[in-house]
């Protein structure tokens, strides 16, 4: 016979009795939209509306526009370069190498001319300079949080789904907790000092401060963000130290930075 036969067809057991489909495989609870998303939009969203009221007037309300829209920019190129290196099927070594010149880029053609922070810890050191109200600071990292939150989503509905396995949160601590957090805070200090006193750099700034943070990147390979690491834990679901040594360890090399800056 020429044609195949269906096994259905091939079936000794008849119509009516015949033995109905598997149901779907249950849903990944990693593509799902995480719970900490919807937290984050409900506790911002209305105390946010509510100051923007009361302090458009002094330009709050653009800057954590720009905030939002530019953490949601960085984030989403940041990822995208991840994505698109494992999708070329890059190996490690390049795939760094993609993610950190998208880095450089974004710092010079987007932290720089928006004038935004763009990075929680930043945010907290110009607060403990005293160059940023800590109501403003409150909101400048909520505003963060929150744009970094809809750009990881925005990668999980874009991406192929074989290729959400790239991104993830960073490493686990290695060693002790209080060796991870000094990690962590020595170089998020280090860049906070940078941004904080970039102005001492003279002509070039933007080129000279995108070339030292690659090099903290390369050569400690800290996150030195809270909201940068928070957004790869929220596409993959695993949450481990990201409070313990990413947010702790950065707030307190935040803090100092910011005191030893004032």
């Amino acid at each position: 016979c020429p044609f195949e036969v269906s096994p259905e067809l091939r079936s000794p057991m008849p119509w009516p009795f015949r033995r109905p489909p598997p149901p779907p495989p249950p849903a990944d609870p990693a593509v799902e939209i995480a719970p900490v998303l919807v937290a984050i939009l409900c506790c911002w969203c209305i105390p946010l509306l509510l100051y923007l009221a009361a302090a458009a007037r002094r330009g709050l309300a653009r800057a954590l526009v720009v905030e939002a829209l530019g953490s949601f920019a960085f984030k989403l190129f940041v990822h995208a370069a991840i994505v698109g290196s494992a999708w070329c099927a890059l190996g490690g070594d390049a795939t760094a190498a993609v993610v950190q010149a998208t880095v450089w880029l974004l710092i010079v053609l987007l932290a720089f001319p928006s004038g935004a922070f763009l990075n929680s810890a930043i945010t907290l050191a110009a607060c403990a300079a005293g160059k940023l109200a800590q109501s403003d600071a409150v909101l400048y990292i909520g505003a963060q949080f929150a744009g970094s939150a809809v750009a990881v989503e925005a990668i999980r509905a874009l991406a192929p789904l074989d290729l959400h396995g790239a991104i993830g949160p960073p490493p686990p601590a290695e060693g002790s907790y209080s060796s991870a957090i000094l990690h962590e805070a020595l170089f998020a200090g280090a860049n906070c000092l940078l941004a904080l006193n970039s102005s001492a750099l003279g002509t070039g700034t933007p080129l000279k401060v995108a070339t030292i943070v690659i090099l903290l990147i390369r050569i400690g390979g800290a996150c030195m963000d809270p909201s940068a690491a928070f957004a790869g834990a929220l596409f993959a679901g695993r949450y481990t130290d990201l409070v313990e040594v990413y947010c702790v360890g950065a707030a307190l090399g935040a803090i100092a930075a910011g005191t030893l800056s004032r």
